[in-house]
């Protein structure tokens, strides 16, 4: 039998994506559980902006989701799977982050951070001259060139060496969520509102709408975890 066919498909996605970083994150050298709090802080905002980015996509029909695929309980324009979503995918892509920080916490290349910022904004500039005019590019590509600019202009960079190689890692198991997502379809996409540019049957523009969102939130993670540090440090003198 096929899981992934039938109204459950979505919500089984989910299960499946969350499922194997929840019961690794005991690991005792990652310990991922003694961050929830971190956790929250940096996906709450991040979520709540992509859901209401989201929904206005969904409403202007960027995308729409497939019926067929799903529960049937919709809030806000949205299906309850997307919202549940938007809290097992960030759990899954901060807990590999995690882990390798945990086991390669010396990772740290000035010149790949140098290289891949600026990558990712020639390529966002790129995109977005190619399509200047098609909403799903220029959002997600005008979002991206935005945050590494200010993140190359700011002290809160240090973190990109393990944010970078931890998005080539997540788009393993990306290609596999999204493939069935874009596939069957769950979610339908207006091509005259991307580059219309598939790698299999996912947008293109897929791999960077998680690139920024893994940014804002790890970025977000570091830059709570930081102050923390540094308020018991001084608490400590």
């Amino acid at each position: 039998m096929n899981i992934f066919q039938g109204h459950n498909t979505y919500l089984y996605l989910n299960i499946l994506t969350v499922l194997g970083p929840l019961l690794l994150s005991f690991d005792k050298k990652v310990a991922f559980y003694k961050d929830w709090k971190y956790f929250l802080y940096a996906m709450l905002p991040t979520s709540l902006a992509y859901i209401i980015w989201d929904i206005i996509a969904t409403k202007t029909l960027v995308w729409k989701f497939n019926g067929e695929f799903l529960l049937g309980i919709n809030i806000v324009n949205l299906p309850i799977e997307e919202y549940i979503f938007f809290l097992v995918v960030p759990y899954a892509c901060l807990f590999i982050y995690a882990c390798l920080k945990a086991y390669w916490p010396h990772w740290h290349s000035l010149k790949l951070n140098t290289a891949a910022t600026s990558g990712i904004i020639l390529l966002s500039a790129l995109c977005i001259a190619y399509n200047p005019s098609h909403a799903y590019t220029t959002s997600t590509f005008g979002l991206l060139a935005i945050t590494y600019i200010v993140l190359s202009f700011t002290k809160y960079s240090h973190h990109l060496t393990h944010l970078i190689i931890s998005w080539a890692v997540a788009l393993i198991p990306m290609a596999f969520v999204n493939g069935i997502l874009t596939g069957n379809p769950v979610l339908i996409y207006d091509d005259s509102e991307n580059l219309g540019i598939r790698i299999g049957t996912i947008p293109f523009e897929d791999f960077f709408y998680n690139l920024l969102y893994m940014t804002w939130m790890i970025t977000l993670f570091e830059l709570f975890k930081s102050r923390q540090s540094k308020t018991s440090l001084l608490q400590k003198n």
